[in-house]
């Protein structure tokens, strides 16, 4: 074989062993293609929403206590029982409360008929008696000043004299009794009394007539002058309309009766429980007869035909939650069951719990079939963002390179090229893409485990399958 033959064969060779490795490149890079998992980017609608947990609660529950304490009288309910708004359902032993009401009720009856008194005025027989109380008044008085008259000597002298004669008649009279053998002893002795009582009288009679010769001591003319200018005082009271201050007095003393007579009264009503809305009693904590301090729960009345979720959303998602939104409510105890609800309120103030801070969030409860008790366990997804013909891949087709840029890689011409992206919304599933992806486009989710040595590998068998 020539030199020309040799080369025409070499380069036949050499064309076929190229054709043999591009044929066998094109059959790996198609077997890549087939086994990777694609999905074409599409236009839909993407939901964001906010995961939590918390419990059912009934939408309106109260413990009902007594402020203060006593003996419970009844309970007029059982556990249960459905009741109405303002119905009776327990009470205390309310007699000595009774009493206090009747009591105060008297006294606000006086205090009211002494303010009227006052305003009313004096009646003329009450002026009448204060000025005859003036008059005796003036009267002692001017007769310390002008010392006694004739007729006051005669009348102490007849007084002194008729003492005497008193005197002598139990003298005679003692001295008649004891001188009869037959008197008994206690008539003596009743006999010798009254003569020491005459003997009293006599003595007095003279003091008198002796004081009305003596001058009137400064202490009598003091005493005497009070008692006139107090009996002035009150007629000049009585023959004035009252005082400003007289009927601010009055006033207040009225108002003060009344209020306490309101209070009375809530003591009484304060030992009656009445329910404050129509619901369901749930607990009843004490029996009839028993003592009940106070501010121990005695009944717990619960509206169980509405509810609302008491739910916890941590401090990274509550920003996103508002009022208003709808939710997704799935319970423990009905996991097939999804009910509706929608945010209605977002307490202001979180909560530290093992160092991670939350905040109770109000769901209420949209009607439902399901029979809801109070404390189920309850998983809400409150939906935060909402979009609508927006063009979404899943979740898995997003990636993040080393710089934290986000891309896609897009199946083009049986070929798998990375694309830089820009998100948006993003849900459990899906991912908005605002840039760098056309609807249609195939995104791989899924890429194909291959043997690290068959992926270094060449067509003359280094680390790939022999031909």
């Amino acid at each position: 074989m020539n030199r020309r033959t040799v080369l025409v064969v070499g380069v036949v060779a050499t064309v076929l062993a190229g054709a043999a490795v591009l044929r066998r490149l094109q059959l790996q890079r198609a077997e890549a293609i087939t086994d990777y998992q694609t999905v074409a980017a599409r236009r839909g609608t993407i939901v964001a929403t906010v995961n939590s947990s918390g419990s059912v609660l009934a939408e309106d529950e109260v413990t009902l206590l007594f402020p203060s304490p006593g003996i419970l009288a009844e309970t007029k309910v059982q556990t249960g029982d459905k009741v109405e708004s303002g119905q009776e359902l327990a009470r205390l032993d309310t007699r000595q409360l009774e009493w206090s009401v009747v009591q105060a009720e008297a006294a606000l009856k006086s205090a009211e008929a002494q303010l009227a008194q006052i305003k009313t005025g004096p009646t003329s027989a009450d002026i009448g008696a204060a000025e005859a109380a003036v008059e005796s008044a003036q009267e002692s008085l001017d007769r310390l000043l002008s010392g006694p008259t004739a007729n006051d000597l005669e009348s102490a002298k007849l007084n002194v004299d008729a003492a005497k004669n008193q005197l002598w008649s139990a003298q005679a009279q003692r001295d008649s009794v004891k001188g009869n053998p037959l008197s008994s002893q206690a008539a003596i002795d009743s006999a010798e009394a009254q003569v020491l009582l005459s003997e009293l009288n006599v003595r007095q009679a003279i003091l008198a007539q002796e004081k009305l010769n003596e001058r009137p001591s400064d202490a009598d003319l003091a005493l005497a002058r009070s008692q006139l200018a107090q009996a002035k005082a009150q007629l000049d009271k009585l023959q004035r309309t009252p005082t400003v201050e007289e009927l601010a007095i009055a006033e207040a003393q009225v108002e003060q009766a009344r209020a306490a007579l309101e209070q009375a009264k809530l003591r009484l009503a304060d030992a009656i429980l009445l329910a404050p809305f129509p619901g369901t009693v749930v607990s009843i904590g004490a029996n009839a007869g028993e003592f009940v301090a106070a501010g121990i729960p005695v009944i717990v009345l619960a509206d169980l035909e509405r509810y609302y979720v008491d739910a916890r959303v941590d401090e990274t998602d509550i920003g996103r939650v508002e009022v208003g939104q709808d939710a997704t409510i799935v319970l423990d105890a009905f996991p097939d069951t999804s009910l509706g609800g929608k945010v209605a309120r977002i307490d202001p103030l979180g909560a530290v719990a093992q160092g991670v801070v939350s905040y109770a969030v109000r769901i209420e409860v949209r009607s439902s079939d399901i029979a809801l008790r109070p404390n189920m366990t309850a998983i809400t997804d409150i939906v935060v963002e909402r979009k609508e013909g927006v063009l979404v891949v899943p979740n898995r087709a997003i990636r993040r390179d080393n710089a934290g840029r986000f891309y896609v890689e897009v199946v083009s011409n049986g070929e798998v090229q990375r694309r830089s992206v820009t998100t948006g919304l993003s849900s459990e599933l899906m991912t908005e893409v605002l840039t760098g992806l056309r609807e249609g486009e195939e995104v791989v989710v899924s890429a194909p485990r291959r043997n690290i040595l068959e992926e270094v590998g060449g067509p003359f068998g280094f680390g790939g399958q022999g031909q």
